[in-house]
């Protein structure tokens, strides 16, 4: 019988980030979710929340520069995730990506 292979950290193509601070950013999409009773998608897409977690926005200003995020979502979304990556970076560093220039 052979041996499943190990499941990988992120999905093939997926974008480099900072994965402690994106599970904590799907946390806060999926509670928002739920209240609103849509799916978490289209709170925000698993890409977006990848940049997020890249590019550690932390003022609604800086949401601008995230695919994904239009002026609605980011009236209404932009401080809640920016206030998540502010806690998260109180306690733990920023992540350095090789080819950081891509999204930041």
């Amino acid at each position: 019988m052979e041996k499943a292979p190990a499941p990988r950290s992120q999905r093939s193509g997926a974008i480099e980030c900072d994965e402690a601070l994106f599970e904590k950013l799907r946390s806060l999409r999926k509670k928002l979710a739920d209240e609103r009773e849509v799916p978490a998608y289209i709170i925000f897409g698993d890409n977006t929340l990848r940049q997020m977690a890249r590019s550690y926005p932390q003022e609604d200003s800086d949401f601008d520069r995230i695919s994904g995020v239009g002026e609605k979502k980011k009236a209404e979304f932009a401080s809640l995730f920016a206030s998540e990556i502010r806690q998260h970076l109180e306690t733990n560093p920023k992540v350095l990506f090789r080819d950081a220039g891509a999204w930041s």
